[in-house]
């Protein structure tokens, strides 16, 4: 009974004095929080998010972003690094969108396709944008998706000026 009590006495002394000479350490060095108004640069590409986002490198070349709040939207992107990936990219994408001709455009001497489509996840109606960028030897792929109710989110991911830099 004795022993018992001795520990308990000294326990929390013990795991405050441990606590106290471990220096902080983020958690994870791979994602960062972007508040509103934040940009996340990459090459020609700049992203805003249109509330405050949690962004985590998965690799050094694929992104993920999802809102701190509510989840209604998460958006992925990735470079392309090799000659001829972005064809394939286009191939993939034009076998999920069958019949589906992309919008193409161009702002600040980049090719912009935009392939879009809505659907249903969990019972949640979702609209869904794909992306090609390409600039110069550069290309990457957006993911885009969020609820189909929330137009203030259609209207901010609609928007191709949000992604790009203009270098």
């Amino acid at each position: 009974m004795i022993r018992y009590l001795f520990f308990f006495r000294i326990l929390p002394f013990f795991l405050l004095l441990v606590s106290l000479s471990v220096d902080p350490v983020p958690l994870d060095p791979d994602q960062k929080v972007y508040q509103p108004g934040e940009t996340f640069v990459e090459d020609f590409i700049k992203i805003d998010f249109p509330e405050k986002a949690l962004v985590r490198t998965d690799s050094r070349k694929r992104w993920r972003a999802v809102p701190l709040k509510d989840r209604p939207w998460l958006a992925i992107w990735r470079k392309l690094d090799r000659v001829g990936e972005e064809t394939l990219g286009t191939k993939v994408l034009e076998a999920v969108f069958p019949e589906t001709t992309p919008e193409k455009f161009s702002i600040y001497r980049t090719e912009i396709l935009r392939w879009s489509k809505e659907d249903n996840s969990g019972g949640n109606p979702l609209q869904l944008y794909f992306f090609l960028l390409r600039k110069e030897d550069k290309a990457y792929t957006f993911y885009i998706a969020f609820y189909k109710e929330r137009h203030d989110l259609k209207e901010w991911f609609s928007n191709p000026n949000r992604y790009l830099n203009p270098q």
